[in-house]
């Protein structure tokens, strides 16, 4: 019998830049968090959303890409189908912690349903429900995991055309996004505001199917080369130049290039600019990374790494933090002391929570329990024999 292929060994890569994305994502959902100031959405022109959908992407590749090749496309499908359902019931109790949350604020007069945009929930509980179940109502602070599950769910349609060719999955990709572009089309929230999907499912596929084809060996990634480089680097700079204040307020031109971008830019539907933003910030850190890879692997990078391998209950309990985040800082202010106190406990209970996962996923209860020592025979009595 031919022994069993040894396990892939997962890419300390993407479980680093998926936990630096989830710190990210707390610090940006925390109303009145000082580091929100200091995250990469706040220096370019895409953020962590962008780095959480194509590493799940790839991540997606790996872990369920593989399932069809080597046990079949029933099977591949079958556990596409229940990862959904596992996000869609995250989603019902993100969304069910996010309302308690806004009532229990609305009894101490804060409008937190307000800051979250589910007032309509409030009004109209019975209906909302309802839309809510059927994901026709998506607000906008809970909309990345829909995003996730409506992506996730075309996988198996991409394994069943890769099987024709892999250029049409990629093919297909880019006509769907290229279709909302011309179009603007976009799934409706059920919001009041009339307003579509924060994350249109339809364009950010095209991130999600980046990363699931480079993964898969689809396309390849491009070499270094100092031309590229210089090429991503510049894109960077631009930016940087489009998006921070204190840069396009120097001059009359760079305000006129901060103009120009914004009147380009439509983040629910992945305009090219973030798209290609994220594509150069990769190419640059990856490039960068891969000279100290040593440094993803050390102490100093452990806590992130082992958010990033717990993705799911990690997320679910920085959105749940980050709401109890904003309810401290609106109650009691958000000085020097209460941004400590907020994003040191925040990021503690996150690392708790990583930790804690890993436990339960590792079944400890499952192993046998280790043998009792045994206790060592009596010597035997001597008797004196008289002579």
């Amino acid at each position: 019998m031919n022994p069993a292929p040894a396990k892939k060994p997962r890419d300390v890569r993407l479980d680093f830049f998926r936990g630096l994305s989830l710190v990210a994502i707390f610090a940006a959902h925390v109303p009145g968090d000082w580091l929100a100031e200091a995250i990469w959405a706040r220096f370019g022109l895409s953020d962590a959303a962008h780095v959480f959908v194509f590493i799940s992407g790839y991540a997606a590749a790996m872990a369920f890409g593989g399932t069809f090749v080597r046990q079949g496309y029933a099977t591949g499908t079958l556990r596409v189908v229940w990862r959904c359902l596992q996000l869609y019931a995250v989603h019902l109790a993100l969304f069910t912690l996010g309302a308690a949350i806004a009532g229990w604020a609305a009894l101490r007069g804060i409008d937190y349903a307000g800051f979250l945009g589910i007032g309509d929930f409030f009004a109209d509980p019975g209906g909302t429900l309802v839309a809510l179940f059927g994901l026709a109502y998506v607000p906008t602070y809970f909309d990345i995991l829909p995003l996730y599950m409506l992506v996730l769910a075309a996988v198996p349609v991409a394994m069943l055309l890769a099987r024709v060719h892999p250029g049409l999955v990629i093919a297909l990709s880019v006509g769907l996004w290229s279709f909302v572009q011309a179009t603007g089309f976009n799934l409706p929230s059920g919001a009041s505001s009339g307003a579509g999907w924060g994350f249109n499912p339809l364009a950010w596929q095209l991130l999600f199917f980046t990363g699931f084809a480079l993964s898969r060996g689809w396309i390849e990634a491009p070499r270094f080369h100092p031309a590229l480089l210089a090429l991503c680097l510049a894109w960077l700079a631009f930016g940087l130049v489009s998006i921070h204040p204190v840069i396009y307020g120097l001059h009359p031109a760079l305000g006129a290039v901060h103009e120009w971008a914004f009147a380009h830019a439509h983040k629910p539907n992945l305009d090219l600019r973030q798209y290609a933003h994220f594509l150069a910030l990769a190419y640059v850190v990856l490039w960068a990374v891969d000279r100290r890879r040593e440094i993803l692997e050390s102490d100093f990078a452990m806590p992130l790494v082992r958010l990033g391998r717990q993705a799911l209950p990690v997320f679910f309990a920085g959105m749940a933090l980050a709401h109890a985040g904003g309810i401290a800082f609106a109650l009691w202010g958000t000085g020097l002391g209460m941004q400590i106190l907020v994003n040191v406990l925040g990021f503690g209970a996150l690392y708790a929570v990583a930790r804690l996962s890993a436990f339960v996923k590792n079944a400890p209860w499952k192993n046998p329990a280790p043998a009792a020592p045994r206790a060592a025979a009596p010597a035997p009595v001597r008797i004196p024999v008289a002579a």
